[in-house]
C-alpha cells in the first residue's frame, strides 16, 4: 500500500526579503516589515502559497570614494 500525503495545490512561490541587521533582531520592527510585505503580496492578513526568507544583509560593496553600502541579494 502506497501511503502519501495528498499534495498542496497552491506551489509555493519563494519571497526574498533583505533588512539590515538593526531591523533583523528588532520584534516590532520585524513584525511592521512582515506586514509590508504582505501588504505589497497583494494579501495584509496572510502569506498562503508563498514561503519569505528573511536574510540579514551581510555583503557590502565600497566605491571609488570609499564609500561603504549594503549589497542585498549577493549570496543568492
Amino acid at each position: 500500500m502506497n501511503m502519501q500525503l495528498p499534495q498542496d495545490p497552491v506551489p509555493l512561490r519563494r519571497v526574498n526579503v533583505f533588512v539590515p541587521r538593526d531591523v533583523a533582531y528588532d520584534f516590532g520592527k520585524m513584525t511592521e516589515v512582515t506586514k509590508n510585505v504582505l501588504g505589497r503580496l497583494g494579501c495584509g492578513g496572510c502569506h498562503s502559497g508563498r514561503l519569505i526568507d528573511f536574510h540579514i544583509i551581510e555583503d557590502f560593496v565600497v566605491n571609488a570614494k570609499l564609500d561603504v553600502h549594503e549589497l542585498p541579494g549577493a549570496r543568492l
